[in-house]
């Protein structure tokens, strides 16, 4: 079996746990590092889902979750995993969340899935061999000016410095783009960027799960990802990131420079 179909299969199977969860106790509870982080019983659910049918043909690979880890960190291939990225959206039944995984080599990000379980979309990506869509071939959009763009950002923080931070980009971001959006689940806009309903997406301090898949799918769909000086990012670190359709990320990474 392919790991990009193992890939595939897991998020399907953690888009069924999904789907079911809103018929019992969503069992919400904050978690220590904020209160704008919870976790649901249905994060864990999706979580154990995904990390049962990759074992069932990768038992030795490293898998590095939103809810935890598990494997050895010398291992050769690393799973990263969103089991349920949007939960807050999903906790007030907003419809807007998605499962997300990737898996790494030596060389970087092989391959991306970020599904919609209520839309039942599924976006794909394997590195060198483009994006689709239910199939079909992703590309991202051909805005060339930011006055005409739909640019979405948005903040998971409590720390007065970081909002701070954010309400100064996002007042320039305002000032330039023809509207901005904050959807809750950064994966999924991520992979919005890569089929051109966004034009841009930003946050500050990222983690993995939450950013490898849909880079991948930017990256195959014609599309940059960097941080927000233009910078590289770290495959495995948290950090900020800028993912466009390639043509206002210049002009983007120069906004984000303007002091205050």
């Amino acid at each position: 079996m392919k790991r990009i179909d193992v890939a595939v299969e897991a998020a399907k199977a953690a888009g069924a746990v999904i789907r079911g969860g809103h018929r019992g106790d969503l069992e919400i509870q904050e978690k220590a590092s904020s209160r704008t982080s919870i976790v649901t019983a249905t994060d864990l659910r999706s979580q154990r889902e995904i990390v049962r049918v990759i074992r069932r043909t990768y038992p030795n690979d490293m898998i590095v979750g939103e809810e935890g880890n598990e494997g050895e960190d010398g291992a050769a291939w690393r799973w990263y995993i969103d089991p349920l990225d949007g939960t807050s959206n999903y906790a007030h039944a907003l419809p807007f969340y998605c499962v997300s995984i990737s898996s790494c080599d030596g060389e970087g990000i092989a391959l991306g899935v970020v599904y919609d379980p209520l839309r039942e979309e599924l976006f794909v990506a394997v590195r060198g061999g483009g994006a689709t869509l239910n199939g079909g071939p992703l590309t991202v959009s051909t805005s060339r000016q930011l006055r005409a763009s739909l640019v979405s950002t948005q903040i998971q923080s409590d720390d007065l410095v970081a909002l701070d931070r954010y309400t100064q980009r996002l007042r320039r971001l305002l000032g330039a783009a023809r509207a901005v959006r904050s959807l809750g689940a950064p994966a999924l806009a991520l992979a919005y960027v890569a089929c051109g309903r966004l034009d841009a997406f930003l946050e500050d301090q990222m983690s993995p799960w939450d950013t490898l898949a849909g880079t991948l799918l930017i990256e195959e769909a014609g599309g940059r990802v960097t941080t927000f000086t233009g910078a590289s990012r770290p495959t495995g670190g948290t950090a900020d990131i800028l993912a466009t359709n390639g043509h206002l990320h210049n002009d983007i990474v120069a906004q984000l420079a303007i002091p205050g």
